[in-house]
């Protein structure tokens, strides 16, 4: 009689109809961007559900790095402040099947600020040109190097206060047309901590001619922040960071007209907004 019953139960078992488990391989995954539309300087979140086991892609051609989170996979990718508009490659790779999408970037439109500096400032001497561009070299052999994950949960405001020079702003200094503004400035006052925004190691600690005192935190898997004009830095190059470390203190060093707090944002090399990057949910 057990005999019977178990060969019933086989029975039963083989003519059951077969579907496929969320994240099966071979199962097609659903794959989300947002936002929905993005413009020089954002951020993209990708997510990806129902993945089996590993999850690889790119963006542009850079690497994406995809962290396991609640039943889905995330990553980032930064649409660099300078972009051309246009349709760019999104490839990825789950579920041993190849998944393509395009990502259209749009227009952004930004303010135009005009300042006023000290000639020497602006027009620089031979000797001062010189340093700056050894300077600019030296910070753009930082990314985008990419190195193990050291950063955890959701980033976090390295200085709270009111935002003088927003993000992408277009600047004319003396009426002479330079770069946009590749971060945020911060009001504070001289001597107020700042703090990394989450764990990493710091990459750079020099003073410079433009952003004077300056500190370079590396985040892993290409996220960079970056911290200038501080009155005084508290960390050692090489030095390992927990989120919410003293790393230094506001100040007007550099190119500067008084005390604030200029940070910035680099994912994989490009140059993204800051404040997306402490708004983001990564868990």
């Amino acid at each position: 009689m057990i005999r019977l019953k178990v060969l019933s139960v086989i029975m039963l078992l083989l003519f059951l109809p077969v579907t496929a488990s969320a994240g099966a391989k071979g199962t097609k995954p659903k794959i989300i961007l947002s936002p929905k539309k993005v413009g020089p300087g954002d951020i993209l979140l990708i997510t990806v559900q129902g993945a089996a086991g590993r999850v690889e892609g790119t963006f542009n051609g850079r690497m994406l790095y995809f962290n396991p989170s609640k039943k889905s996979f995330k990553a980032v990718a930064g649409i660099d402040l300078l972009s051309e508009l246009g349709k760019y490659d999104l490839e990825i790779n789950c579920n041993g099947a190849k998944y393509k999408r395009s990502v259209s970037v749009s227009d952004k439109a930004y303010p135009v600020q005009r300042l006023t500096l000290p000639k020497g400032m602006v027009e620089l001497s031979p000797e001062n040109e010189a340093r700056a561009d050894r300077e600019q070299k030296r910070i753009a052999e930082i990314w985008p190097n990419h190195t193990d994950r050291s950063w955890t949960g959701g980033f976090v405001n390295p200085r709270e206060g009111d935002i003088s020079t927003p993000f992408g702003v277009k600047r004319f200094i003396n009426g002479i047309p330079k770069n946009p503004h590749t971060g945020v400035d911060v009001c504070a006052d001289e001597g107020a901590e700042v703090r990394a925004p989450n764990s990493g190691v710091a990459v750079l600690v020099e003073e410079h001619f433009f952003a004077g005192n300056s500190v370079v935190l590396d985040h892993g898997q290409g996220i960079f922040t970056m911290f200038f004009h501080l009155s005084r830095t508290v960390v050692e190059p090489g030095q390992a960071v927990k989120k919410g470390d003293v790393i230094g203190l506001v100040g007007s060093t550099g190119r500067s007209t008084g005390p604030h707090l200029h940070w910035g944002a680099r994912m994989q090399g490009t140059r993204i907004d800051p404040l997306q990057l402490i708004n983001l949910n990564l868990e």
